[in-house]
């Protein structure tokens, strides 16, 4: 069975009711890898590609919105942020570091996110209570260098519901 939506077009598939797509997007001057993913097409509804639909014509909003969580999260110590910032600075070789941030306020942590690389959204959403993950924004300070990412997972209302690193 299949789905049909105005954004997305067709969604799902005879064969195992799954639905994919993916698109690439611009956000500044880098491509962002935006895809959306359900294993199971019945218990995806149309208000949540709607609002998936959203999130993605306003990937800015979406991506500030995140960045926020993570300069929130700076208030504390030992959050995913402080150590994926720690992490990095301590291991990455001094000169792709110096590449890798483009900012430089005088404050090494907020400059570390806002160079933040926002390299893929993963749209869920079949995730729709109020603390599951509807998208997955994943994050690198320099996908060349590191394959570590900072994971900020965001509700259907697009609330910060979770920080992570994955490696």
């Amino acid at each position: 069975m299949t789905m049909e939506h105005d954004f997305f077009g067709i969604l799902g598939s005879d064969d195992a009711g799954e639905v994919y797509w993916s698109e690439t997007a611009e956000l500044g001057d880098q491509d962002i890898e935006i895809d959306l993913s359900s294993p199971d097409e019945d218990s995806v509804t149309s208000e949540a590609l709607d609002i998936a639909a959203a999130m993605i014509n306003n990937i800015e909003d979406l991506d500030s919105a995140a960045r926020e969580s993570l300069v929130a999260e700076l208030t504390t110590k030992a959050t995913p942020t402080s150590t994926y910032i720690d992490q990095h600075v301590e291991e990455m070789d001094p000169e792709a570091l110096a590449d890798a941030i483009i900012w430089d306020s005088g404050d090494q942590q907020i400059d570390f996110l806002r160079s933040l690389r926002l390299q893929r959204v993963g749209f869920h959403p079949h995730h729709t209570g109020g603390d599951e993950h509807f998208a997955l924004l994943e994050y690198s300070i320099s996908p060349d260098d590191t394959d570590s990412l900072l994971i900020v997972a965001i509700d259907i209302n697009g609330d910060t519901v979770q920080i992570s690193i994955e490696n």
